[in-house]
């Protein structure tokens, strides 16, 4: 039992003066400006900001590990990792890789849920792929690739056993707008990506239920006055959120701000998009099948597209107010509420309301990380 005191805390993009919290077990169960709980340990964080922990809804891998890898060890060692950047939930995401190693990967994530891991909690996974546009495959194989199959789709949901919470798709391919109405039935989140897109096509994938753009800009029909194309349907159309890799070097910070204007913080959702040299010095790594080079933290793959990120969900926070210049409140909502919204969680984390779960952390002066709270249990940074 933990009584926090706070001046200063951030929940769902409001800015809160004097509000303290109440933790028992694993959830707050109250906040004000006068809270107690007979036997509470008292936690001062006043001079602190305080805010619900970091949601990373798109990351491949860190510390040299890949979700690919397909082991209980990976999925760990990034679950650790994450926790270290003030993140406490995620979903681990496939690369497009061959068909026994995605299913393997899938049903890896689902032991790891079960097992449980030390770090950041795992929401599910995201399967990034294999239904994409070759045209825009960026760190993608081709001889991978796969047209729209309800049967293949059927196979990688039972795979997961309840545990496969989102899956990216170009909505171009033949069939798309059957695959995504099949996919939200059945509970799965869909994303839009690696596309050819029209914005005429991608307001057909949101009447059918798809309702995020994967990394805004990157690997999808850009903006031409006469064809927005993917760029401007996120841009524009309400039903899609975007999302946003703001290591400064995947999006230019003017169009970081394009998109955080256009979208607002309910609209945009931050993420890292990090590969297995999250944490880790320049070198060759991979990212699933493709080998990449790491070269002053950027990510390329031999001809030089970009081939993921090496950032993490505190450095994107901090990118977003401190370089794009938007307001911090509507940067951590971006990195919390609204990934929790989408993803269907908000009624259990993603905000420091009541009843929600004890992910908890604090950032100092300098926007760094100074304290983490996990499922009320306090964790040092």
């Amino acid at each position: 039992m933990y009584r926090i005191l706070t001046n200063k805390s951030i929940s769902n993009g409001e800015v809160l003066q004097g509000e303290h919290l109440l933790v028992d077990g694993k959830r707050i169960i109250d906040r004000g400006d006068d809270v107690h709980l007979e036997g509470a340990e008292t936690i001062d964080l006043r001079g602190m900001l305080v805010m619900p922990g970091f949601i990373d809804s798109h990351i491949h891998g860190a510390m040299g590990f890949d979700v690919m890898d397909g082991t209980y060890e990976a999925i760990e060692a990034i679950s650790a990792y994450k926790l270290k950047e003030g993140c406490t939930s995620f979903c681990p995401t496939t690369v497009t890789g061959p068909w026994d190693k995605t299913l393997a990967a899938i049903k890896n994530v689902k032991a790891a849920m079960e097992k449980g891991t030390s770090g950041a909690k795992i929401i599910g996974t995201f399967l990034e792929g294999p239904f994409l546009n070759p045209k825009f495959k960026g760190a993608h194989i081709e001889a991978h690739l796969l047209k729209i199959n309800t049967q293949k789709i059927q196979e990688l949901i039972d795979a997961g056993e309840g545990s496969v919470v989102s899956i990216a798709l170009a909505p171009e391919l033949e069939g798309a707008s059957d695959a995504i109405k099949m996919l939200v039935e059945a509970g799965v989140q869909v994303r839009l990506g690696h596309s050819a897109a029209t914005i005429e096509v991608v307001e057909t994938a949101i009447n059918a239920g798809a309702d995020i753009a994967v990394h805004t800009y990157n690997a999808m029909s850009p903006l031409h006055h006469r064809e927005p194309g993917m760029v401007g349907a996120t841009l524009t159309l309400p039903g899609l959120k975007g999302e946003l890799i703001c290591d400064l070097v995947h999006v230019h910070p003017m169009a970081c701000r394009l998109l955080a204007q256009s979208k607002g913080a309910n609209g945009t959702i931050l993420v890292t998009d990090c590969m297995a040299a999250g944490g880790l010095a320049d070198g060759e790594y991979s990212i699933g099948d493709i080998a990449v080079a790491v070269s002053d933290g950027i990510s390329r793959m031999p001809d030089g597209t970009l081939a993921g990120s090496t950032t993490t969900m505190l450095e994107c926070v901090r990118n977003m107010h401190q370089v794009v210049g938007i307001p911090l409140e509507d940067a951590v909502q971006m990195a919390t509420a609204t990934p929790a919204k989408v993803l269907g969680i908000f009624d259990k984390v993603g905000s420091l309301d009541v009843g929600k779960g004890a992910d908890i952390i604090a950032l100092d002066d300098s926007l760094n990380l100074a304290f983490v709270m996990l499922d009320g249990n306090v964790i040092k940074v």
